[in-house]
């Protein structure tokens, strides 16, 4: 053989070659950082982190195999409120996101989405998925373009916003509540981030409820909360609160968070509270139809396995939160003396006997081994 031609053939050979060589190469792993706005083991956020990273599992992502995960905790509901502060767990936040090189970042909650998710929009080298946010998307995007609409976003963000199904939850509350539709329902919400966002979702999602009447009320400090608790425990026509004031400061300077607001509400609270949280109930507060977190967070890593698939993020819509989960204490409705319809309970995801009480400060951990679904 001409020595041209064997250089073509050898030439030929490899170029077959190489496609098998290359499957053969092990890939790196890709990089998932996440991002949350509470402190580490909240029962809001891990629940969520697990959910991401159990649908990317699911989907052939497996961490320490192929999925390398790190998180960051900006804790900006018990520690870090002030708004100085939480800018600054969100620049902490984006120095450790430069330095470890993600392919994704999930963005868990409101303070996560407004420092992280905002700065990293139109990064071409990072896609970010958010879940839990309050805030409507519509008004993050007024800030600071990311959305062409919630059906086809377009850019490199993606993610589930938290409905928080607030009408379904007021009509199981008065089939468990003798009165209640005749009566009042009063939503208590604080001005932090995720405060400013629940206030205009509850505005939304409960403007075609004319019964129960509802309201919002919204306090800045302890004191106007355990004040506003009195107001209602003496007002005949409120037979329900809805407390999602989280973080509330007092007048020498500290700070509480839910645990603490949640132990004092239960406490001395005369009202039936409704919990956004599926967890809240099983550590005391009346229960209703509460946010399925881990549900939410399944969802944004279903987003998530998709985008390392090879979709764009910004071809994945940016979806409502799927599924809202019905939960009771009965201890608490004991208490209280109520007793809730059988078929209730019957439809119910989980009906807890007891509670966690005293929490006594405590920060509200989520216990996997005791999560009901």
């Amino acid at each position: 053989m001409r020595r041209r031609e064997f250089i073509a053939t050898l030439g030929a050979a490899a170029a077959m070659l190489a496609p098998v060589a290359a499957l053969g190469q092990s890939q790196p792993p890709k990089r998932i950082y996440i991002v949350q706005s509470y402190e580490k083991g909240h029962v809001c956020g891990e629940p969520q982190a697990e959910g991401e990273l159990a649908s990317l599992a699911k989907a052939g992502w497996a961490v320490g195999k192929n999925l390398t995960v790190a998180t960051y905790y900006m804790d900006t509901y018990r520690t870090n409120t002030s708004p100085e502060a939480i800018r600054s767990e969100g620049e902490k936040a984006l120095a450790e996101i430069a330095k470890f090189k993600p392919d994704i970042v999930f963005a868990n909650d409101d303070s996560a989405d407004s420092q992280v998710m905002m700065a990293l929009i139109g990064n071409p080298d990072i896609s970010v998925v958010v879940s839990g946010m309050n805030g409507q998307p519509e008004m993050y995007n007024e800030r600071k373009h990311f959305m062409e609409s919630r059906a086809h976003p377009g850019g490199n963000v993606t993610g589930v916003y938290e409905k928080l199904y607030a009408a379904q939850a007021v009509k199981v509350m008065v089939q468990a509540i003798p009165g209640l539709a005749q009566a009042k329902v009063v939503m208590i919400t604080d001005y932090s981030p995720t405060g400013n966002g629940l206030t205009k979702q509850f505005e939304i999602e409960l403007k075609d409820v004319t019964q129960p009447r509802w309201e919002v009320r919204r306090v800045k400090d302890w004191d106007e909360y355990t004040a506003l608790i009195q107001v209602l425990n003496d007002d005949p026509t409120v037979k329900a609160i809805y407390p999602v004031a989280l973080t509330l400061p007092t007048v020498d300077g500290k700070r509480y968070s839910a645990a603490h607001i949640y132990d004092w509400t239960l406490a001395h609270s005369k009202k039936p509270e409704m919990a956004i949280n599926y967890f809240f109930a099983r550590m005391g507060l009346f229960g209703g139809a509460g946010v399925n977190f881990g549900a939410m967070g399944r969802l944004a890593g279903e987003k998530a396995a998709k985008i390392l698939s090879g979709t764009k993020a910004g071809d994945l819509p940016f979806e409502d939160a799927p599924a809202y989960a019905i939960v009771f204490n009965l201890k608490r409705a004991h208490d209280l003396g109520i007793e809730i319809p059988v078929p209730l309970l019957t439809a119910a995801d989980a009906v807890y006997k007891d509670d966690l009480l005293p929490l006594e400060g405590r920060p509200l951990l989520y216990d996997p081994q005791i999560k009901s679904f």
